[in-house]
């Protein structure tokens, strides 16, 4: 038998970006069992794998589960931390959630008006879109976390890997005999547009930039 437990999940003013000043939320459900026995790292706290389900305590508590060594076993109440458990578990409904798309204020080399989407998981899965696994943590009897997933590159490593890559283009300019006229002018473009990103998308997080294909290389 599972319950069910309607909860809130606040969503971000954009994805990938730490802000939630608009107060957008999504409605979900949680439909799992009330109790969830989990094991956690007692030298800093990390919360780790489910040990067991129950709908009560006594069931919860008369089965046997192995600890790793280092570790203490911890009962979770879904009517209490009822996204925590939604989280740790998985069981959960939000139904279909909107979409994010952004107009990006630039235009492509057609003239056509560039924007960048981020698609949420409809029904399951939203939550670990927002954050990022083995994040919660218990300490001082009280739960931390989860950490909110940013994206997965820096900005100071995209700005590298532009970089790089206008080193590449500049280099296989300079090989003589090597490219046609029209490979050159491919790889000339390629490189034109990787030098105005700072001044074309001043403003724009890094990774909604639309990039050209890139040109093949010999």
């Amino acid at each position: 038998m599972t319950i069910k437990q309607n909860f809130t999940i606040e969503m971000p003013n954009q994805p990938y970006v730490d802000d939630f000043s608009e107060g957008k939320t999504q409605a979900a459900t949680y439909t799992g069992a009330r109790y969830i026995k989990v094991q956690y790292d007692l030298s800093d706290g990390t919360v780790k794998n489910i040990l067991n389900e129950a709908d009560t305590l006594e069931e919860l508590n008369s089965r046997p589960v192995g600890i790793m060594e280092g570790h203490a076993p911890l009962e979770i109440d879904a009517t209490e931390h009822t996204k925590l458990a939604a989280y740790i578990s998985g069981n959960y409904e939000t139904g279909e959630v909107a979409d994010y798309t952004e107009d990006l204020g630039t235009t492509d080399a057609e003239g056509n008006a560039e924007t960048w989407s981020y698609y949420w998981n409809d029904h399951k899965g939203v939550l670990s879109q927002l954050y990022l696994r083995d994040t919660i943590k218990w300490i001082d009897n009280a739960f931390q976390g989860p950490e909110f997933r940013a994206h997965a590159v820096s900005s100071d490593e995209f700005n590298a890997s532009v970089q790089r890559n206008i080193e590449k283009d500049t280099a296989e300019l300079a090989r003589d005999g090597v490219y046609t006229d029209e490979e050159k002018a491919t790889i000339q473009a390629h490189k034109t547009f990787l030098e105005s990103i700072a001044t074309k998308y001043a403003g724009v997080k890094h990774w909604k930039i639309v990039f050209p294909s890139s040109p093949e290389y010999k």
